[in-house]
């Protein structure tokens, strides 16, 4: 007996041993951003989707609307973007599902401007670049609401955001309305200034909290990929998880592995994580966000009907991974 038992593990060696269980593979669609993909990447570098079972194939897209496409088209089973975008496609309609939150990035939609500006009665007459149609003009006009400044007094400029850099260095535009991380490189290389975020005001040189606007990226699938796959959901949320707790646990090693991703420099990365608060939760700040994003871009027929965020949310994965992050009303 001992010598057939023996027989076997030789033989086991020589062919190599199967795994405990086949890995399952699945396709995450997201940009190279660290607003919308931070966990992604650090449950890549881990181990944390291996370790649930996953084969994780993580596709990055130059823009929301390429991401989108290929989700539509069904060549990515899940992804992870911004508002404007998840609610662009729910509105077509389009059987999107919510499933996650990702981060709320409110901070990090920033307004810029020189070093030497403290207020906006000193852009009167001034030139701002921003995109019009996405979070860039939805900032700009909750700041316009928000603190009563007189949007005809200025000229809008519509660009793209490396367009918007590049005018914000050499002076073409007196301040830019963009997102991290084209912000830090505009501040870097533009003598800038954050005059205005999401939840901040800098005026008069000071950091006051105050939320005028509110985006968050989220993890999404098709109703039929939920359906389907229920497990690989809640196996890839159970991973994303970890991955965010390594985030608040290890800050250092997490800025480390991020900022080699994403081409930043430590600092920078580390910055960019004090204005975002990444987290899974499902809450209903994040529904007020999303349903006031959609009804601005329903008034400028971005989108062609109105979304209602909440009839747009599954939270049954994440309510079986981590109910305490499930605290919808």
């Amino acid at each position: 007996m001992k010598r057939a038992i023996t027989a076997l593990l030789l033989a086991a060696v020589a062919i190599g041993a199967a795994p405990l269980a086949a890995q399952t593979k699945v396709t995450i669609g997201t940009a190279r951003d660290p607003n919308l993909g931070a966990q992604i990447v650090i449950a890549r570098e881990k181990g944390y989707f291996r370790d649930a079972g996953l084969d994780a194939d993580i596709k990055y897209f130059p823009s929301g609307g390429d991401l989108m496409s290929a989700f539509v088209g069904g060549s990515i089973a899940y992804g992870s973007a911004g508002a404007t975008p998840v609610l662009t496609v729910r509105s077509r309609p389009f059987p999107l599902e919510i499933v996650a939150q990702i981060s709320d990035i409110s901070g990090a939609q920033q307004m810029l401007v020189k070093k030497s500006v403290n207020s906006l009665d000193a852009l009167h007459g001034k030139k701002i670049g921003l995109l019009r149609g996405t979070a860039s003009e939805a900032l700009f006009n909750s700041v316009v609401k928000s603190y009563g400044f007189d949007a005809s007094s200025v000229q809008l400029v519509n660009m793209g955001p490396a367009e918007m850099i590049t005018a914000f260095i050499r002076g073409d535009v007196d301040s830019v309305v963009l997102w991290e991380p084209h912000t830090s490189k505009a501040r870097k290389l533009g003598d800038g200034k954050t005059l205005i975020s999401g939840t901040y005001s800098y005026l008069d040189g000071k950091a006051t909290p105050r939320r005028v606007y509110g985006d968050h990226a989220v993890l999404f699938a098709s109703q039929d990929t939920l359906k389907q796959q229920p497990a690989v959901t809640r196996a890839l949320i159970g991973a994303l998880q970890k991955a965010n707790d390594f985030i608040e646990q290890h800050r250092a090693d997490a800025v480390a592995i991020l900022a080699k991703e994403y081409t930043l420099e430590p600092a920078e990365m580390d910055a960019i994580i004090d204005v975002n608060r990444y987290t899974l939760r499902l809450d209903d700040q994040m529904v007020r966000d999303f349903d006031s994003l959609a009804e601005f871009l329903y008034s400028i027929k971005r989108i062609p009907n109105p979304v209602h965020t909440r009839d747009a949310i599954d939270a049954s994965a994440l309510k079986a991974v981590k109910a305490d992050l499930v605290t919808l009303q």
